[in-house]
């Protein structure tokens, strides 16, 4: 399956020749499918910011300009003024995680990127570029959303990004307005809610269960929506696979459902995914971490989540990727996807803010990506970091099992991702025994509190379930985040064993 649509790729790239940017070549997934439908209209979901928003008068009069033509009309300098010739980055790893050595063949050689080559210019890098992305790596990116997601109509379109915050907060921005309201899981990233807030959004949650979020509260919440509160909400923030912070990885099923909601009632969706690639169960689950099993592309991509982006047949969701948690958050790069007229707001919000992903990370990506690994290499590389993963949550299960007090304490294995989701049953505490049902949950905030801070004397720092809340009221639940990907493998079951001891000595000191 892989290789067959990596051989139509190939083929299509050799007959169109060399494409000068993405907007002169559709996505490949247009030329060779039979006819599809085309998005929704979404004028009607724009901000007013959004539908007073302009493109960029002089980087519109800087686009492809005749060969023949000086120009003195941009702001910056030629890149002779620049100081860097080159970029030289040697090639630690290969796709499958193994360090290369001086005499492995190409896999050990330095990628380089220089000032006037064909494939990557370093001089069109350290320019200002067009904020959607620069045409090598955005090409690889339309091919890599066409394998993974092949959307179901036909004017979709994707831009570069720099990050999953920065373009949820360029999101918010172009689909609301102040005083909007916002459906969210009622546990979400913080980042999310960190940045909705200033733009005078009221965030609303929505409840959850074990599949994640409820398609049945979300229907209620909708229909009963009190317009005289403010607008009915037009925007769904949510994180499918590997939630931050649960962990949760909704089933296909449940999917399904919460579409079929937002179709209902003319939703937006933010598909924030940055661990969709993590894969925890299936293949990659193994009791015993030295086990190995092989494991083919084509199994790997089979076995991953539907996206919502590849259930979407009216343009609705804008999906957000990240190299962050799969290759490195440094870079500051990502993509998203979804229909062109949203994409192109998008990518207009971005020529006045960020600008565009940096010009130096996109060679990195390029070379890595295109040059080195190719599609299949990129898969094996996926393959090779769930793998690490998984031992890292073996061995912080394991400690689990080992250090915390399950009288106390409980968790729910991911499927995807990277946090341990831990309840803390806090109505266990002497104080909550002692002052019995029905206290008022400033004990429970305050017993929150008190681990967190223990955890910390004990040595390993932890996040408190409250972080993640959208309502800061009405708890009756204590949560803990476990991140078993952020510390080194060999610390993983000390940290646990303090969180162990932090939990023991809160719950367990004598009584006053």
């Amino acid at each position: 399956m892989l290789q067959h649509k990596l051989s139509e790729f190939a083929q299509r790239q050799s007959t169109q020749g060399c494409i000068k940017s993405p907007e002169a070549s559709p996505n490949g997934s247009t030329r060779i499918q039979p006819a599809k439908p085309h998005a929704k209209n979404w004028d009607h979901h724009f901000s007013l910011e959004a539908s007073s928003r302009r493109v960029s008068t002089l980087k519109s009069s800087a686009k492809t300009p005749q060969a023949d033509v000086i120009s003195l009309g941009v702001g910056r300098p030629a890149s002779e003024f620049y100081p860097w010739q080159s970029m030289i980055m040697p090639g630690a790893t290969d796709s499958h995680g193994t360090r290369t050595e001086a005499n492995q063949g190409d896999a050990a050689l330095p990628m380089i990127c220089t000032q006037g080559e064909s494939a990557f210019d370093l001089r069109t890098a350290l320019d200002y570029g067009p904020s959607k992305g620069l045409a090598p790596l955005l090409r690889f990116v339309h091919q890599h959303t066409k394998l993974m997601h092949n959307p179901q109509y036909i004017n979709w379109d994707v831009s570069l990004t720099c990050g999953a915050t920065s373009a949820i907060e360029i999101l918010l921005r172009m689909l609301c307005d102040r005083g909007d309201s916002i459906l969210m899981e009622e546990y979400t990233y913080t980042g999310a809610m960190e940045a909705a807030r200033p733009l005078g959004l009221n965030l609303v949650g929505v409840e959850m269960d074990r599949d994640g979020l409820d398609p049945v509260a979300l229907d209620k919440r909708l229909l009963q929506w009190d317009v005289a509160s403010g607008p009915k909400p037009k925007v769904l923030y949510l994180v499918p696979c590997g939630q931050n912070p649960t962990g949760i990885t909704q089933p296909e099923e449940r999917r399904r459902a919460i579409y079929a909601v937002v179709e209902r009632h003319d939703l937006i969706i933010i598909e924030d995914d940055p661990y969709y690639f993590i894969r925890l169960s299936g293949p990659f689950h193994h009791a015993d971490t030295t086990e190995k099993q092989h494991v083919t592309a084509d199994k790997y991509l089979t076995d991953l989540p539907l996206s919502y982006l590849s259930l979407d047949t009216s343009g609705r969701v804008l999906r957000l990727d990240s190299t962050s948690k799969i290759i490195a958050p440094g870079l500051r790069c990502g993509w998203i996807s979804g229909c062109s007229q949203l994409i192109a707001a998008f990518t207009a919000h971005s020529d006045f803010s960020t600008m565009g992903a940096s010009g130096p990370s996109q060679v990195m990506l390029y070379k890595l990506l295109v040059e080195r690994w190719g599609h299949e290499g990129f898969f094996q590389w996926l393959m090779h970091q769930s793998r690490r993963y998984n031992e890292r949550l073996n061995t912080t299960l394991d400690a689990c099992r080992r250090y915390l007090p399950i009288e106390i304490c409980n968790w729910t294995v991911p499927e995807c991702g990277m946090f341990l989701w831990v309840e803390v049953d806090w109505k266990k505490h002497p104080k909550a025994r002692r002052e019995g049902v029905g206290i008022d949950s400033a004990l429970q905030v305050s017993i929150e509190g008190s681990v967190h801070a223990r955890a910390r004397e004990e040595g390993v720092l932890v996040s408190s379930g409250s972080w993640f809340a959208v309502s800061k009221t009405n708890q009756d639940r204590t949560y803990f985040r476990l991140t078993f990907a952020a510390a080194p493998g060999h610390k993983l079951s000390r940290a646990v064993e303090c969180f162990g001891n932090a939990v023991r000595k809160e719950f367990l000191k004598k009584r006053s």
